[in-house]
């Protein structure tokens, strides 16, 4: 089932925050107005041969008095099931995340071609989504070249695409030796149509911060990242491309936007994504 809603993003503190964590309100509900009943929200991840990732919490309106904390949920019960068992996520304090607790599990790892539904339950608040995890898609190569200035470097990620075509991806990055997540790419979305063909795409910077700030895509000689290819199904990728133009196209935060994300989520708001995913460690060159 396929949604829409407008809402706002809220940036994390530091630069280190990889991914913006996502609050959302209905934009045609009236929601935003004092009173409203909140929503369950789901930010979550599966990669492939990894553990499991959800974020839960709950909307919430900028009119509305408290901090942002209210929204989050630390009692609340998160499973996924891949068809033939489920299993039960425990919560924890994480600071990379906002709000900073996440919920997940080591005795379920992620497996391409299964699917899997997650359900996350507090109070009246209930929300679940289904969605496969496609197979990987391998990197083929990295290559580097001159960019205005001599320390920086244009960085073009390469892979051939599956036999079972369409695929859709989207590029994420973490800088290496550092205990951060993984910030999805700048311009990082592709859609592979044609099978067992080249594809290229540009590995830009995250923009982990909406604001002023000076944003530099190209990346720095001597720079030692991780970059992941990630095999996501089209309503996933719906979620990211659109994710994508609204910090392309801003320079400050998202509040009331009339832009609209994609969702997978059944009673809530958010997104499910587990995703086939390919890791290469490098250093620019």
């Amino acid at each position: 089932m396929k949604k829409s809603f407008s809402g706002f993003i809220l940036h994390g503190l530091s630069i280190l925050l990889p991914l913006l964590y996502l609050l959302f309100i209905p934009g045609s509900c009236g929601s935003d107005q004092p009173g409203a009943p909140r929503t369950a929200v789901i930010e979550g991840f599966f990669n492939s041969d990894g553990y499991p990732t959800v974020l839960f919490s709950s909307s919430i309106s900028p009119s509305e008095e408290g901090s942002l904390r209210d929204a989050l949920i630390n009692w609340g019960r998160v499973t996924i099931s891949d068809g033939r068992r489920e299993v039960v996520l425990t919560g924890m304090a994480d600071t990379r995340y906002l709000p900073p607790f996440r919920y997940t599990t080591t005795e379920m790892r992620g497996e391409p071609g299964k699917t899997y539904t997650v359900k996350a339950d507090f109070r009246e608040l209930s929300a679940t989504a289904s969605c496969r995890m496609p197979f990987p898609t391998p990197i083929d190569s990295l290559t580097f070249e001159a960019a205005d200035a001599d320390t920086l470097r244009a960085t073009t990620l390469h892979f051939t695409s599956p036999a079972d075509t369409p695929a859709f991806y989207y590029l994420s990055m973490r800088p290496q030796n550092t205990n951060t997540r993984e910030s999805i790419c700048m311009m990082g979305t592709i859609k592979a149509e044609r099978p067992g063909e080249h594809y290229s795409i540009a590995v830009l910077r995250p923009r982990v911060k909406i604001d002023s700030v000076t944003y530099l895509s190209q990346l720095i000689v001597g720079e030692k990242w991780t970059v992941s290819l990630n095999r996501v199904e089209k309503e996933v990728y719906e979620f990211w491309k659109s994710y994508d133009n609204m910090v392309l196209f801003s320079s400050s935060p998202f509040l009331n936007s009339s832009e609209s994300l994609p969702s997978n989520i059944r009673g809530g708001y958010g997104i499910w994504s587990p995703q086939g995913t390919s890791s290469l460690d490098f250093s620019v060159e």
